[in-house]
């Protein structure tokens, strides 16, 4: 591909030499975040304040903290001082990570983008320091800043015959944000704008779709494979961080106006598209509605979610073979048949909880929430853990035979790296902040720390769910304050479901798919005990299909397992029984003998099957 100069790219990003000069000066010195013109109504905790106690979902966390951590540097960074020119002892990661030159888009995809991911190593290690406060941990994301930094220089080789320099600039980019902000690296602000400057010249003028890429001269198709749709949300973060308005230009000269254009209008430009990277540009477009005050980027992130939501699964999914489907033809229940890469887990689970995340913040719509809920219990909780080699558990597969959780072909892909983002952020996507009192959005083990009107506040939350239909809230109060705790009440919830404060229940119904408000003078020792009904229903995969359907409870998708009998009635389905209260078990009786049923996160090596085909 032709790239125009270094000096023209720097001209299109209002860069001088002088600037760039002082570009260490103005990214140190600014002393506060930049200003956003919209500022959510919900906030973040800090990682700090939120606590993932014993349970399955700190276990995931708690494996990837340590897998990340003990990484050999060397090998993270042999890539980059390679391609520099630079020594590179340490031994090769494998995979796509590898720096070679036998990459073939056709057959073999070793070493297709060198040292891609390690800005998401860098950032989930960042996240983690946040939230356990390991000094190890901030040591090391330290020193791979160092290392990094010695590899980024004004002559860069990088990005020389690179597929995909945005979408690896852009993970480096977050993982050092991540690093200053939550590890408090004082050098990885300046590397940053250092490794901005290095990719500029091997970036096009503007965000181009593939098909945009594949009409320009190119050298393989990898080369048309490139999200440079996705850089606003990191370069609008950068310039939040630093104060650099240079970010704040580069982010607009990269929204992808002719997605988010038709989105805001309520047009479904999805079909087609690569999956994963469009779900994570709607986040992009949540920022240029922070930044800029449009209210067209907020318009297009909620309408392209809610179309995605219209072709997911019953599971949250979405995304067979990683692209979205043309609705209204029956080509999703169609991917049944054909395709083992029905959902592309880490990655989608991690662009579902940023854009869901997002939108809770803004609208503090209980459904968002749901969401969240539905794709993490039935997808990415089940998903088996990374192994030291980089063996990583990559699609979610939902094809009607012989489908198996299974490791990606391989090692280092894509999802090594949102994986353990992923679980880092469980934490601050279960509470958010309100000016007057807490949100309770997901129902975890855990627990959260704020202070209200001066006060200390801690709250505890016990439960087994969503294998059990209760969750229990704990609080701790250095003093009694009055303050509001708002909890999401589920849209599936059945309409016995009850809540009550201190043992007494509270009075009226309570709404699914709605937060409820409980205003009050909380105490020390004061408790919240909810019980959900979780009914059994059924969930047709599309319109064209109402008989191919998953079998649903609560917020979980039960899948077939073993055996499946030739034909199942739909009131056999809705009948199915527990096999035992210590079980995650399901058994449906059929006409044809028993079928048992059981949720993604206790499927091991075993076949099973999503939808079943009913009669009637």
């Amino acid at each position: 591909m032709n790239h125009p100069s270094r000096r023209q790219f720097l001209k299109l990003a209002g860069i001088t030499a002088g600037s760039a000069a002082l570009s260490r000066t103005l990214l140190v010195s600014a002393n506060s975040v930049a200003s956003l013109a919209v500022t959510p109504t919900l906030s973040l905790f800090d990682y700090s304040r939120v606590q993932l106690l014993e349970g399955p979902l700190r276990s995931q966390f708690e494996h990837n903290h340590d897998l990340f951590l003990h990484l050999d540097e060397d090998a993270l960074l042999k890539p980059f001082r390679q391609r520099e020119g630079l020594p590179a002892p340490g031994p090769d990661m494998g995979g796509w990570y590898d720096n070679d030159n036998d990459f073939n888009a056709g057959d073999n995809f070793h070493a297709f983008i060198p040292g891609h991911s390690f800005g998401q190593y860098l950032s989930g290690l960042a996240r983690a320091y946040a939230v356990t406060g390991s000094k190890p941990t901030q040591e090391k994301i330290h020193r791979m800043v160092r290392g990094f930094a010695e590899t980024v220089g004004p002559q860069g080789k990088f990005y020389v015959d690179y597929h995909l320099p945005a979408y690896t600039y852009d993970k480096t980019s977050c993982g050092l944000i991540d690093a200053h902000q939550f590890a408090q690296d004082p050098d990885a602000l300046d590397v940053h704008w250092r490794a901005t400057q290095a990719v500029l010249p091997y970036l096009p003028e503007k965000a181009l779709s593939r098909a945009e890429q594949g009409a320009r001269p190119h050298k393989s198709i990898a080369d048309t494979w490139d999200e440079t749709y996705t850089l606003p949300e990191n370069l609008f973060h950068a310039y939040q961080r630093s104060g650099n308005s240079r970010y704040r230009d580069l982010a607009v000269r990269f929204i992808e106006e002719d997605y988010f254009g038709p989105l805001a209008e309520g047009k479904n430009v999805l079909p087609g598209e690569h999956a994963y990277s469009h779900v994570n540009a709607l986040s992009s477009a949540v920022q240029s509605h922070l930044v800029l005050g449009d209210e067209k980027y907020l318009r297009a992130a909620a309408n392209g979610l809610r179309m995605v939501q219209e072709q997911s699964y019953a599971t949250g999914g979405w995304g067979p073979d990683e692209a979205f489907v043309v609705p209204g033809q029956g080509r999703l229940a169609a991917s049944l048949g054909t395709s083992h890469s029905s959902f592309e887990t880490a990655c989608g689970a991690y662009g579902q909880f940023k854009i869901t995340r997002y939108l809770l913040r803004i609208t503090k719509d209980s459904r968002y929430g749901d969401s969240m809920e539905r794709i993490l219990y039935n997808t990415i909780a089940g998903a088996t853990p990374i192994l030291a080699d980089g063996t990583t558990f990559y699609y979610s597969d939902y094809n009607d035979t012989e489908a198996r959780k299974v490791h990606y072909k391989d090692k280092w892909p894509c999802c090594s790296g949102t994986f353990p983002q992923l679980t880092a952020d469980y934490g601050i996507s279960s509470y958010y902040r309100s000016h007057d009192g807490v949100y309770v959005n997901l129902f975890l083990p855990s627990r959260a720390s704020w202070s209200q009107n001066k006060t200390s506040c801690t709250l505890t939350q016990t439960t087994e769910y969503p294998a059990a239909n209760s969750t229990q809230l704990a609080f701790a109060l250095g003093r009694p304050e009055p303050f509001t705790v708002y909890i999401r009440i589920p849209e599936w919830a059945g309409a016995k479901s009850r809540l009550s404060v201190n043992g007494r229940r509270t009075d009226g119904e309570l709404e699914p798919g709605k937060f409820l408000a409980l205003q009050r003078t909380w105490k020390d020792g004061d408790r919240i005990e909810m019980e959900f009904e979780m009914p059994l229903r059924l969930e047709a995969i599309d319109g064209q299909n109402p008989n191919r359907v998953a079998l649903m409870r609560g917020p979980i998708a039960l899948f077939g397992v073993g055996d499946i009998p030739s034909r199942i009635t739909r009131d056999q389905l809705l009948a199915a029984t527990r096999v035992a209260q210590s079980s995650d078990d399901w058994a449906v009786r059929t006409d044809g003998g028993s079928l048992t049923l059981r949720p993604f996160t206790s499927i091991m090596s075993e076949k099973y099957r999503l939808y079943q085909t009913v009669d009637g």
